[in-house]
């Protein structure tokens, strides 16, 4: 096992960002903007640091001078060494990346004193040679984030999606909503073993509150109705390629009934949810 390379590489405003950001969440190691002449000695510091198997995504443009001068022949070489390489080239329709270019009202580094559009033409023509070299070329035009990992997981060799990484958080109404969560469910109308007088020194961790609130039919089935949701729904988030998940739920005081779910939920998906964290934001800080 060795080192893998891929480079991305394309049109300004295409998404070239993005689809280094996409690579990064699959496991690879990205880097942004390396100069060619850097990439060389970039590598072979890598291989003496990282000798086992490790992915790297470089991203390179033409906002470096010597960038369509120099690709070519550094193409050659690194394709002549025992690096698999991968060119990723990713473009769009000029009619989107003039919207683009609209929407953030930057100005396109080759448009000069003209006007975007010029701009674009320019690098387009630019970078023809460059892209007749690419192993993969990624029209965003039409296509989400979510289209993008997929079609990248399709087209790059050996490139996976990490699965998505779980987090199931109990919190209190009563210092807020947490502002991180995907989803959150209220569980305040649950029976409160707060108001048991044996239960009320105690949290959602412990089993004598699990057991009273396991007495309630309202309670066991806000557990298995989110389970059940839970499982129906992870694969599609994964599908969309999200790197984190937060289920969030609450109670008042975040110590008793939203622990518990919490802890439940966890052990029944322990098995069959392999990137999961636990945390309780009133008991834990």
């Amino acid at each position: 096992m060795g080192m893998e390379l891929i480079v991305v590489t394309g049109l300004s405003g295409a998404g070239r960002h993005s689809v280094l950001g996409a690579l990064e969440d699959s496991g690879s190691t990205a880097l942004d903007n390396v100069p060619p002449r850097l990439l060389e000695p970039f590598l072979e510091l890598e291989s003496k640091l990282h000798p086992g198997y490790e992915r790297l995504v470089v991203g390179m443009d033409c906002r470096q001078p010597e960038f369509a001068q120099e690709f070519e022949p550094l193409l050659e070489r690194l394709q002549g060494g025992s690096i698999p390489v991968h060119v990723v080239f990713v473009e769009a329709d000029e009619e989107v990346l003039l919207r683009r270019y609209s929407e953030t009202r930057r100005p396109h580094h080759l448009a000069l004193l003209g006007t975007a559009g010029e701009g674009i033409r320019r690098e387009r023509e630019l970078l023809a040679p460059i892209r007749a070299l690419a192993t993969t070329i990624l029209d965003t035009s039409h296509m989400s984030l979510s289209d993008m990992r997929l079609r990248i997981a399709a087209l790059v060799p050996q490139v996976t999606t990490r699965q998505t990484a779980v987090r199931l958080l109990s919190f209190g109404y009563k210092r807020g909503i947490p502002a991180d969560a995907d989803v959150i469910l209220d569980a305040r109308f649950l029976p409160n073993p707060y108001y048991v007088e044996a239960l009320k020194p105690l949290t959602g961790r412990d089993w004598p509150v699990q057991e009273f609130l396991l007495e309630s039919q309202e309670f066991r089935e806000f557990l298995e109705r989110t389970e059940s949701w839970l499982r129906w729904s992870l694969p599609l988030v994964q599908q969309e390629g999200r790197a984190y998940h937060t289920l969030a739920i609450g109670c008042t005081g975040g110590q008793h009934r939203s622990v518990a779910l919490v802890e439940m939920l966890a052990h029944r998906l322990m098995h069959d949810v392999a990137a999961m964290t636990v945390r309780h934001r009133e008991l834990d800080g």
